[in-house]
């Protein structure tokens, strides 16, 4: 029986002033059997917006790609 579980832990920067709340990301990242281009991360499913609009608005050049660097990215989006 499979059971759908959160991957992650909360992350929430202590500079945060905002909090994005969504929902449990695709089972493949409980299972450990992501798409090429997910990023082991919060919001990280090649297949969503979330990440692909902050790296547009903001100019970030953004990793989409399974790598502790994407992960790490993300971690440190400016304010």
């Amino acid at each position: 029986m499979f059971v759908h579980k959160h991957p992650y832990k909360p992350f929430i920067p202590e500079r945060a002033t905002k909090l994005i709340v969504g929902t449990l990301p695709p089972p493949r990242f409980s299972m450990g059997n992501l798409k090429k281009g997910d990023v082991d991360f919060c919001y990280g499913s090649i297949d969503g917006q979330l990440w692909k609009i902050l790296d547009e608005i903001f100019t970030l050049n953004l990793h989409f790609e399974t790598t502790d660097l994407a992960i790490q990215q993300r971690k440190k989006i400016p304010d």
